[in-house]
């Protein structure tokens, strides 16, 4: 562990600081925006399903559009400050949210951020890292994202504990979200340095310049993002399971905690017995997630944050690891952005008609089709994970 440490470029190091405040700044926030349209600006499930499955698909045209511009001019650095500099700038203006269409263009506008900024950011550790080691470096990353994620929940809890439940602390908890944000920001602009490489020759992307074992790695990620419940509709079933609207982001808190806790041991165990082997683990768990929180009791709603955790620590993580170690450095920030392109898609059709089943059939129904679907998923890609083993560079198990 310590030489594998010592060993990674500094780019890394610098993209994971970024990365822990940035998330200290976006997580103040997100687990509060469900319910702050719920409580206080009265929105239906299928307006907030429809809101943050909106948000995700902005999220994937811009990473596609992005990836593919970032290849061609050959740069990373530029697209990645933008990006995380138009989201942390446009998240403050919660502060001033007064209806469900303010909030909403806050929360499109964060994403059209990280729309921007994701794939040349991946491209960019993708390019610092070697196959052998790409699982725990993806897992570092992720970790040091849940950190700041898990601080900012904290500062939400206390901020919530302290001033109250009012829609009052909701906003000042929105406007104080620009001080992580900042700092953030200025590690970027002062510290990273580009990586430059020489741009394909091509003007045009062809789909087979990327090989068939990238595409089928998207396929199996989008299945499941159709299936699977984000944080969202995770936080909102936790409040109709009775949890109480202090302690929800503590809820969240502990999902971030176990994200940190199992993002590095789930990279480095996946580079020892096959990053896909891995993933498949990762669909089970998130089925088994959804089981405890939907037996509607209150320890089990724990158990089902804490397993969520390791969903969150492996799920993009390890996919980012295997598309890191198919594609050849020309093409990495357009394989990204195919790859979050398609599964953001996936999510905004997943959020929305999750939300129109809730409202219509309630969420018992809803959680048990997600069960199913990632249980089989999970069956599915372990029966097929040797497609993967040659560009892994190991057998997978």
């Amino acid at each position: 562990m310590r030489s594998k440490i010592l060993s990674l470029d500094r780019n890394i190091w610098i993209l994971s600081v970024n990365s822990f405040f940035t998330d200290f700044s976006t997580e103040m926030i997100l687990p509060l925006f469900p319910i702050f349209m719920d409580r206080f600006l009265h929105a239906s499930k299928s307006e907030i399903g429809f809101i943050e499955g909106l948000a995700e698909f902005t999220v994937a045209i811009l990473i596609a559009l992005s990836g593919f511009y970032s290849d061609r001019i050959g740069k990373r650095k530029g697209l990645a400050v933008f990006g995380y500099g138009f989201s942390n700038l446009i998240k403050p203006l919660a502060f001033f949210a007064d209806s469900m269409m303010f909030l909403g263009l806050v929360r499109v506008g964060d994403r059209i951020g990280k729309g921007i900024r994701v794939a040349p950011r991946d491209a960019l550790i993708s390019q610092s890292t070697s196959k052998k080691i790409s699982g725990f470096v993806f897992g570092l990353s992720k970790m040091m994202d849940s950190a700041g994620a898990l601080i900012g929940s904290l500062f939400a809890s206390l901020f919530l504990f302290y001033l109250g439940n009012s829609e009052l602390t909701f906003r000042a908890i929105f406007l104080f979200s620009l001080v992580p944000g900042l700092i953030s920001m200025a590690i970027l602009i002062f510290l990273l340095k580009d990586k430059t490489f020489t741009p394909s020759k091509e003007k045009l992307f062809r789909p087979s310049e990327l090989p068939f074992e990238f595409y089928l790695i998207v396929l199996f990620q989008g299945i499941f993002s159709l299936l699977a419940m984000n944080y969202s509709f995770m936080i909102l079933k936790a409040q109709d399971n009775g949890m109480s609207l202090v302690i929800i982001p503590i809820a969240y808190a502990v999902y971030n905690l176990f994200v940190s806790i199992f993002a590095i041991p789930i990279g480095s165990f996946a580079d020892k017995i096959g990053k896909a082997t891995m993933l498949s683990f990762v669909y089970l768990a998130f089925g088994l997630s959804a089981i405890f929180i939907n037996l509607k009791i209150e320890y089990t709603t724990w158990i089902a944050f804490v397993i969520y955790g390791f969903v969150g620590g492996g799920f993009n993580a390890l996919a980012k690891a295997i598309i890191s170690d198919l594609t050849p450095v020309h093409f990495k920030a357009t394989a990204y952005g195919i790859y979050y392109g398609f599964v953001g898609v996936c999510t905004f059709l997943s959020l929305y008609f999750a939300g129109i089943i809730w409202d219509n059939f309630g969420s018992t129904i809803l959680f048990n089709i997600t069960i199913s679907g990632s249980i089989f998923l999970a069956l599915l890609l372990f029966l097929n994970r040797k497609i993967w083993q040659d560009h892994a560079g190991l057998e997978e198990l």
